[in-house]
Order: C-alpha cells, then structure tokens, then sequence
C-alpha cells in the first residue's frame, strides 16, 4: 500500500509553541481510469482478459462471450481505440470504438461501447458488461454475403461460352458406409471410373469420418458420366451431387484460353489474404484468372447482432458489392467448335488459329487432344518451317526483286559444310533457273538460301517484325509472337533461318498474324478480347511488297503445294505449307504447317508431327476453310 502525506500550514503554527502536530496521510488509487480503458481495449482485441482489473475480478466467462459472439468474423483484424475517458474523484467513463476490417473493398464494421470503471479497495477497476464485444448480452455477430453468381464469358456474338453449367460431384460420402467398408467402396468407385483405386481409396481413408470425398466431376450431359452416376447405386457410400460448375461449351472448347474456375488454392491466399479467403470460388486459370475480379465482382456484406437461438436479429452493417460483368472475347462460337472438330483426331499436339486481319480479332484458337491441355497455339514456340519463306520473300522484294525475278533451285545446295536438299518429292520441273513465285509455289528450299547475299539476317529480322513476328502483343493471357535473331551465329545458321528453322521460332498464333498482315498489306496485332487497345503495330508493308506475297501465295495454290484448295468455295485463297526437321532422331522429327488466307480470314494450322504440310495439314485446312466458306 503506497501512503500518500500532507502537511497543513497550521502543523507549522503549532510547531513554534510546542504543540506537536501529527501529518495526515491517506491511502493512493493504483492505475488510472486511462490504464484501465488501454486494458480493457487490448483484452478485446487479444482475448486475453486476465491482466484487466475488473469489479469483482475477471469473469471466467469473459474470453469465452468473445469468441461466441466474434465467431463469424472468422479471422478478420480486430483494432480497438480509446476515444476518449471521463471521470471524477471515484468513477469513470471511457468510450470504445471496435473496428473490424473486413474483406474486399468498402466500409468497415465499427461498434462504439462504453467501459464503466471505479475505484475498489484502492484501485481502478472496469466494470465487465457482456456488450463489451460489440453486440448487446445473448447476441453474436452475423456474417452474409450478398451479390450474383459469376458472369459469364461471351463469343463476339453474345453467345455463352463459359456460364455455369448443370454437374455431377461423383464420389464416396462417409456418413452413407460402414466405416469398414470405406476403402473398398472408394475402390470400386475409382474402378468404375477407371482412376487410380488405392490413390483415392487412401484419399478418403484419410479424411474426417463425415466427409464427402469427391473423385471425378461429370458434365450431366456426358454420357460416361451418367455411367458412373448409374454405377453409384451399387457401391455403398457412393454419390452423384448434383451441382453447377462455370464450364465452356465442351470440355476442350478453347480451354487453355478460356481457363478454369475453382476453389481458391492455399497458395493464392497467403499470396493475398486480403483478397482471397478459404473456399472462394476464383478464376484459376487463362481469362478466368485474368478477370477474376470483373467476372467475380465483389460481393456485398451484411453484418447483423443475432441471437443464435431464434435467428433473430438487427442489422449493423450493409456494404454494397460490385455487381460481376461479363467478358466478351473475339471468338466466333462457330468456327471454334469447327476449329476442334477438325483437329479433334489428331494424335500429336496441334492447333488452329483463325484471325480476322481487318481487326486482328481472333476467330478459332483451337489446340488438338494431343497437346493435352497446353496452350499450342498461343504459347508454342516452334520453328515454321517454310511458311517462314514469306517473310525472307518480303526481304528479297526489298532487295530489288519481283515474283518474276529468276532464281536458281538446285537439288542440293551445302553452306558451310552442310548440305540442304529440298522436300523429298520435289518436282524435277521446277529445278534449275525459275521466277521466285516458282519457287516459292514449290517451297524451293536451295533457292531461298542460295540468295542469302541478298539477306542479310538484320534484313531477315527487319521483314519478320514488319509481317508481325516478334511484336508486342500485350495479350492477357501467356502468348509467344515469335523470335527471329538480328545475327546468326554462322552462316548455317543464316541459311537455315531462311527456311524457317535455326534459331527462328514461332507459336502458330504468331504465323496466323504473318498471314494476316499480308492479306491485310501491313503489320496485325491480334487480341482476344473484344473491343481491347491493342499497342500500335511497328513496322509497315509498301502495297507493291503486300501484293508480291499475295502473288506468291496464291501461286502455291494455284501450281503447287497447296494444289488441294484451288477449288474451294468462296474468295481464292492464298496460302503456304511448310516442314521444320527437330531433334536429334534418325530420321529427325517434322513439324508440320500450313497458313492460308481466304477474304478477311487468315488461318495457320500446326502438327507437332506429321509427314509434309500438304500431306498432313492440307487436308485439315481444306475442311475448316470448306466449311468456314459455308
């Protein structure tokens, strides 16, 4: 106990006549109602009452009334300030304002409650009063959200692409089996939908014992899945959910580019915990991820003091959302699906890019079932082979020559040490002294290279940007325009870079553009989304050189290696196959390509393996123009 003593003027008085005086000394408070408050505010946001001086000590219940009543809130921060304390000799008063900052954009949940404090047995004390926490005795907080389901994603149409479509969650739900049975019913299930049976049975072994372990999600439309829905009614503990799931038209209908929705992953939220919360349904994967936040919009928040007896309540907080907005891409519905109709039995990976030159909208973005969910057509990197001679033709125009210019084609030419042969095949009738559009219908290999003179690789990169390649894209999603070298490491390397092989690479969206920007007489930057600022093409064509290369291109059709669509409804079409030797078998792997041009459609169509472009490609791109023309 601290003393507190006061001497009084007449003690002194006193003093001088001899009378003795005693001082009078009384007890001191301990803490101040400032302290006390700080306490109280601190113990609201830890939980940790126990350092707080309370009136009658601290209830056991205290710690127990704030988890109650915050359990909703989960774990969203709790700040606690101390607005201002009143008192008098032996009470006081101080003012609270609890603050939870809660998820997303928009105001806060804020409770202003008062703290009651006295002095007891020499020391200040709060008063503990249940509404401390924010919500009257009996009441707990309330947490609902409020907004629309996804928006969708639209073909240039309006047409739905991805929107939420009608499933079935198939798998084991533990509460329906004897726990004994657990494992060999996920056996069977696994069986019957010819997944792997002691993976998934270990899998629901391991989860809680009221747990509903899915397997394998089926459209309601597919038929395999209405199998393994029907074969649930014979294994025990077996279910088909039915649900709805944001899926495209198909399962492989532009998937890579449209991507996937889901639960949020772990890693997403500790990325960004502000954000994301455990069970949110995002964008996981292609536009879906990249527009995460307009197609999911924000949701609203309505925070109610309920009592979790009778659901009865009051409202305290209603924060409004951002209402989600659709996503309207380039792509047409229609020619997508003839897109991955005519890839759709292609064994090696493949794709199938159709741009519009005029805008650069791409129409078709298809990749084969052999590319197995990656994004070939955007995102390959791949030499072009010959449907690259256009861009070392554009620099042989810029070298003074015509399509009628002769060059020579040999059935070997060596460079270095090397020898280059052309396709086998290659007819005797256009060897020797030929006009360069003979050449180029032909895909002389020896006749491009043997005027590499005339082609510098600074000029060979030069008509490479200006037809496309290599430029800045700014695409939402990940994509290669290409790459072509200003120097070659030796003069093989030079030579082959003007067949389209050495260190030239490209994706087949990025040979799509080089068909489109000949069909269209300059550089063309595709987007995919409708309506998008594409960056400003570098690079031009003259109208002599976009002619040339048209000249030429049609001439492959007309008399040579694209012979199969000279007869094909609608406007001529201009195209050029090509073959890209990779790898180090014996004989080497091919890459297979073919671009065409029909009106203001522009396609390129790429198989990782095959035999020639006009063997293996031309036959896919005859149908998809076929059918494209109507």
């Amino acid at each position: 106990m601290y003393l507190s003593c006061r001497t009084s003027g007449p003690a002194l008085a006193a003093s001088l006549v001899g009378v003795l005086v005693l001082t009078a000394c009384e007890p001191a408070v301990e803490g101040s109602p400032q302290e006390v408050a700080d306490a109280v505010a601190a113990a609201l946001e830890t939980g940790e009452f126990d350092a707080v001086p309370m009136v009658d000590g601290v209830p056991a219940d205290a710690q127990a009334r704030r988890e109650e009543a915050y359990a909703a809130l989960g774990e969203v921060p709790l700040d606690v300030q101390v607005l201002d304390v009143s008192d008098t000799e032996d009470v006081a008063e101080a003012r609270l304002q609890l603050t939870w900052d809660l998820p997303g954009e928009g105001e806060d949940l804020a409770r202003e409650v008062p703290v009651r404090m006295q002095v007891v047995e020499d020391e200040w004390a709060a008063t503990w009063d249940p509404a401390l926490v924010g919500v009257p005795d009996g009441r707990v907080f309330a947490v609902e959200e409020t907004g629309q389901p996804r928006a969708e994603i639209l073909d240039r149409d309006g047409e739905e692409l991805a929107t939420a479509r009608p499933v079935w969650h198939v798998g084991i739900d533990k509460t329906r089996v004897e726990a004994q049975e657990v494992e060999e019913s996920a056996r069977r299930l696994a069986e019957a939908a010819g997944t792997d049976p002691e993976g998934y049975a270990a899998s629901v072994a391991a989860a809680g014992p009221e747990a509903f372990v899915r397997l394998i999600t089926y459209r309601q439309s597919d038929e395999e899945g209405e199998r393994l829905v029907a074969a649930t009614e014979e294994i025990p503990g077996a279910v088909a959910l039915d649900a709805t799931q944001v899926l495209g038209p198909t399962r492989t209908f532009a998937q890579p580019l449209l991507g996937t929705v889901g639960e949020v992953t772990a890693e997403l939220v500790d990325s960004d915990p502000e954000r994301y919360a455990i069970g949110d349904v995002v964008g996981l994967s292609g536009l879906q991820a990249a527009f995460d936040d307009q197609l999911r919009g924000e949701p609203g928040l309505v925070v109610s003091a309920v009592d979790p007896d009778t659901g009865e309540g009051s409202e305290l907080l209603d924060r409004e959302g951002v209402e989600p907005e659709p996503l309207q891409v380039t792509l047409d519905l229609d020619l997508q699906e003839l897109a991955e109709d005519v890839l759709a039995d292609v064994g090696p990976a493949s794709a199938l890019v159709a741009l519009q030159p005029s805008t650069g909208d791409v129409l078709a973005l298809a990749n084969g079932p052999g590319s197995e969910g990656i994004s070939t057509a955007l995102a390959g990197q791949y030499p072009p082979g010959s449907t690259f001679k256009l861009a070392s033709a554009l620099a042989l125009l810029r070298a003074g020559l015509t399509p009628e210019s002769t060059v020579r084609c040999e059935p070997t030419l060596t460079v270095d040490g090397y020898e280059f042969t052309n396709v086998p095949g290659y007819p005797e009738s256009a060897l020797g002294d030929i006009p360069l559009v003979t050449a180029m219908a032909n895909s002389c290999n020896t006749a491009l290279i043997g005027e590499r003179d005339r082609i510098p690789m600074e000029e060979l990169a030069r008509a490479a940007r200006d037809l496309g390649v290599g430029a800045v894209w700014e695409m939402p999603v990940t994509a290669f325009s290409g790459s072509v070298p200003d120097e070659a490491g030796s003069q093989t390397e030079h030579a082959a870079s003007l067949i389209g092989q050495g260190s030239v690479l490209a994706s087949p969206a990025a040979m799509a553009v080089v068909a489109a920007s000949v069909a269209e007489g300059g550089p063309v930057v595709p987007r995919v989304v409708a309506g998008q600022e594409v960056p400003e093409p570098e690079g031009s064509l003259s109208t002599e050189e976009a002619e040339g290369l048209r000249t030429m291109m049609r001439a492959v059709v007309t008399d040579g290696s694209a012979s199969m669509l000279a007869d094909n409804p609608g406007e001529p079409v201009l195209a050029k196959t090509g073959t890209a030797e990779s790898g180090t078998q014996d004989p080497p792997q091919t890459h297979v390509w073919m671009v065409a041009v029909q009106g203001d459609l522009a396609v390129a169509i790429f198989v990782e393996e095959g035999e020639f472009g006009s063997t293996t490609v031309g036959p896919l791109m005859d149908a998809f123009l076929t059918e494209a023309a109507g």
